[in-house]
């Protein structure tokens, strides 16, 4: 849905579940992904898009707009949800 059909300029909004089911069914990730494992992500990776900080709690669900996260997934080489090599893992020690 455009911005202009939402009534402005807003961002579209997704939550942890959501996110997961669109990388997957976008085919973003080269595995199916839980909710779990894009919050990991989201909580371990310091190139995630949006910082906590800025997360919406709505309800019981963390929600944060999806154009960045979607450019994130797409831009993003590694896959799983531990360090890309060794010296990365180094690193975060």
């Amino acid at each position: 849905m455009a911005d202009t059909e939402r009534g402005g300029g807003f961002p579209e909004l997704v939550t942890f579940t959501e996110i997961a089911r669109r990388v997957t069914d976008q085919k973003l990730v080269s595995r199916p992904i839980t909710r779990q494992g894009v919050r990991h992500i989201a909580v371990t990776d310091p190139a995630w898009p949006i910082p906590q900080s800025q997360w919406m709690k709505i309800g019981s669900a963390w929600a944060m707009p999806w154009e960045p996260i979607e450019q994130f997934f797409r831009a993003r080489t590694t896959r799983g949800r531990g360090p890309a090599n060794k010296e990365s893992a180094e690193h975060n020690e």
